[in-house]
């Protein structure tokens, strides 16, 4: 109850705030081209990197790699959240 009243709290506020800035112009068909073939150029080939390691074992991997590498941000983050809650106690 309490995580989703601070979701629902958030979730407005971030509304709020789009809602406030102007609209983005649009992108220049030049710039929208060159991203587009950039990122053909690297999902076509993403076939090549499975030579070297599988594509499954990197589905499973970069998850846990980042999940490695920010745990003191996921972990100071929990404590923050369970701190707030007065029934944990957590201190």
């Amino acid at each position: 109850m309490i995580v989703s009243s601070i979701l629902d709290l958030l979730k407005f506020l971030i509304t709020s705030i789009f809602g406030i800035l102007p609209s983005i112009p649009q992108m220049p068909s030049e710039i929208a081209s060159g991203i587009d073939s950039f990122l053909n150029i690297v999902f076509d080939n993403v076939g090549l990197l499975g030579l070297f390691v599988p594509i499954n074992v990197m589905k499973i991997a970069i998850p846990i790699a980042i999940i490695i590498i920010n745990f003191d941000h996921i972990y100071k983050t929990v404590l923050w959240i369970l701190k707030k809650i007065p029934m944990f106690n957590v201190h």
